[in-house]
Formats: structure tokens, sequence, C-alpha cells
């Protein structure tokens, strides 16, 4: 009778799984009773080989679950937050809020001139090949309430973003996923169409978000983790389809190919971006100001084009 010493009966509703590996290995068995009286029994020459197949059963089933390995995070929502606040600064310059003053060297363009200048204008971007705009793009906003819409819409990804990633490589991230979602939409779109904000690129950082937590703890000596590591950042990607779906095509002046383009995009640099970091490791400060002045840089030339055509 098989019901005691290392290999004692299961509770009842794991007792078929322990029948299912004795007839497996063609031992035969008999029951008896129920309940907590439930019995098993085997022939006695093969009680060692049915011990032997069950507790290697128990082992299996107290095999602890794969957890990737931690990853480093960076407390800088802080710099997040001064970044957006620049944002909103810039767009107050650019629409002459009263409180602001003019920056010194800069023209004083109206806010429809900068729109005509730095808008992703897809005939102007194609066929006169003003692809910067895919980049002033991503700083104009129609007007104050999409810009408030899309910094209280990204700014948690965004911080996420920098949180896994740093804040010089997250801005940067973000910056190359939106400007790749502008490039795929300006070849997607027909000619007269017009497009501009921020919302690409914070579509972006959710595509980064799945594509960091994807490939970054992936690592094919270690299969189990790996596949976990997989699945979350696939499952992260798809809860971003499911906000595209509820948010980002919502409204006639909605851009809904854009914030896709911003999606996939993120989650292809993402995915580049955490293969790397898992063979390289985290950048040093350095490299993370390099980032963020690069970040600045691009964006301070592309506008001044715009400025100073």
């Amino acid at each position: 009778m098989v019901d005691d010493g290392a290999a004692s009966l299961p509770p009842p509703h794991l007792f078929d799984l322990w029948i299912t590996a004795l007839a497996s290995r063609g031992i035969p068995y008999r029951t008896a009773g129920r309940g907590n009286k439930l019995r098993l029994y085997v022939p006695a020459l093969l009680e060692r080989l049915a011990r032997a197949e069950l507790e290697a059963m128990r082992a299996e089933s107290r095999k602890p679950r794969p957890i990737p390995a931690p990853l480093p995070t960076h407390e800088n929502a802080h710099w997040v937050l001064t970044f957006l606040l620049l944002l909103a600064l810039w767009h107050g310059v650019r629409v002459h809020w009263g409180f602001l003053p003019d920056l010194p060297g800069l023209p004083s363009l109206d806010a429809e001139v900068w729109v005509q200048k730095g808008a992703l204008d897809v005939f102007r971007t194609r066929a006169l090949g003003e692809w910067y705009r895919t980049v002033t793009a991503l700083t104009l906003h129609a007007d104050s309430q999409h810009l408030f819409g899309n910094m209280l819409f990204g700014a948690p990804f965004l911080i996420l973003v920098c949180r896994r990633a740093g804040f010089g490589l997250g801005l940067f991230l973000t910056l190359l996923a939106g400007t790749l979602g502008n490039v795929c939409n300006a070849l997607y779109r027909p000619y007269g169409h017009v497009s501009l904000g921020f919302s690409t690129a914070l579509f972006g950082t959710v595509g980064i978000l799945s594509g960091l937590m994807a490939l970054q703890g992936w690592d094919k000596t270690r299969d189990e983790t790996s596949a976990l590591s997989w699945r979350r950042g696939i499952l992260l990607l798809a809860a971003g389809t499911g906000v595209l779906a509820m948010l980002g095509t919502d409204g006639e002046r909605t851009d809904y190919a854009a914030h896709l383009f911003g999606l996939i995009s993120g989650f292809s640099v993402g995915g580049v971006a955490g293969w790397l970091l898992r063979r390289t490791g985290e950048p040093s400060r350095r490299a993370q100001i390099g980032f963020g002045l690069l970040s600045g840089a691009i964006l301070w030339l592309a506008s001044g084009v715009v400025a100073f055509p």
C-alpha cells in the first residue's frame, strides 16, 4: 500500500494525476476507499518503482516558478516632470501666453505659422524632403487642451520608461520611437494629410516598455526565465493595444495611424535597446547625460530649422 513515508498520498483532487503517472510507466495499481480513506495499492515487487515515480512527481510540483533577475531602476520622475514642464512652456511661448516673455533671438511667429512650418505635412515631408517635420511635429500641439491631455496620459508611461532605462536613454528612445512613428505615418498617409502632437511618442513609450520587458530579461541559456520575460512584454504590448483602441482612435482629429505606428516603433526600439542592454550592461552616468544632451540637441536643431528657414 503506497500511502505513507515520503510518498504519502496527495489530496483527493490530485489523486488522478498520481494514477496517470503510474499508468504511464505501466505499473498496475488498484484503489480502495474514498476521501481521506482513499488508498493506492501496487504489486509488492513494483512498490519501490511506484514510490520513486510519485516522489519524482512531488519534487517536480515543488519546483519554484522562474523569476527574472531584478533589473536596476532609476529614480528620476522629477526630471521627467521637468521635461514635460519645458514642453508645456515651449507651447506657451509658441502660442504667446501672456505671462511668458519671448525667447531672445527667437522670431515672434504666430501660432499658425509654427504649425505650417513644423507640422507633419505629408506632401512637404515626402515631396520636398522636409523630414525634420517628423521631429518638430512632436513638439507642436493644436491647442492647450491637446497639450495637457497628452501630458496627463503620457507622464506615467514616460516615467516608467525612464525609470527602467534611465532619464537620458529613456528620453532618447522616446524621441526615436516618436520620430520613427511619424516617418511611417508620412509614408502611409496620402499627400493631403497633416498631423502634429507628442502623442505618437507617448504611445511609443508603451511599446518601449514592452520591448524592454520582453528582451532585456531574455537569455537563451535560461529558457523558462526568458519565456516569462517574453510573455510579460507581450502582455504589456497587448494592454497598450487595448489603450490604443480605447483612447487612441477617438475623435475626428485623432490620428490613429500615428498612434499605432508609434506603438509598433516603440516596441521595436525598446526590443533592440533591451537586447543591447543585456549584452553591454547599464549605461554609465556620462552616457545617460550624453543621450539626454543628444535628445535636446535634436529637438533644438529641428525647431531651429522651423524658426530660421
